[in-house]
């Protein structure tokens, strides 16, 4: 079987929403963390759904972020990175907010879902 980049990718951005998640619960406010899991679930879901339903009436879909060349995996692998230096906010400023980095997390997350997405639809 083999691993797709995009796929590893979507599932590296993943673990490290997770890991988010669970610092901004523990670090931030810790009433909020079922609010940080329905944010983070919520948000990726709808994201997905309402990208997939754009896609479907463009003209041109748009390539995935990895392409067949490797060059785009250095920069891809920017988006997990971003994530985790998110994961160190909580740990660094204790007891704040932190729904907008959840959001803005989710959002990335839901780019690189999508992108592994479109390969395996364009590889059936």
């Amino acid at each position: 079987m083999k691993i797709e980049p995009n796929q590893a990718l979507a599932f590296s951005t993943g673990m490290a929403l997770i890991l988010l998640v669970l610092t901004a619960g523990v670090f931030g406010r810790p009433d909020f963390l079922v609010r940080y899991v329905l944010v983070a679930a919520g948000f990726s879901a709808a994201y997905v759904v309402i990208n997939t339903l754009i896609e479907r009436r463009a003209a041109v879909l748009p390539p995935p972020l990895i392409p067949d060349r490797v060059v785009g995996m250095p920069i891809a692998m920017t988006i997990p990175l971003l994530v985790l230096s998110f994961a160190a906010a909580p740990v660094i400023l204790p007891g704040q907010d932190f729904a907008l980095l959840i959001i803005v997390a989710t959002v990335l997350f839901g780019l690189t879902v999508r992108s592994a997405m479109r390969v395996r639809r364009a590889e059936t």
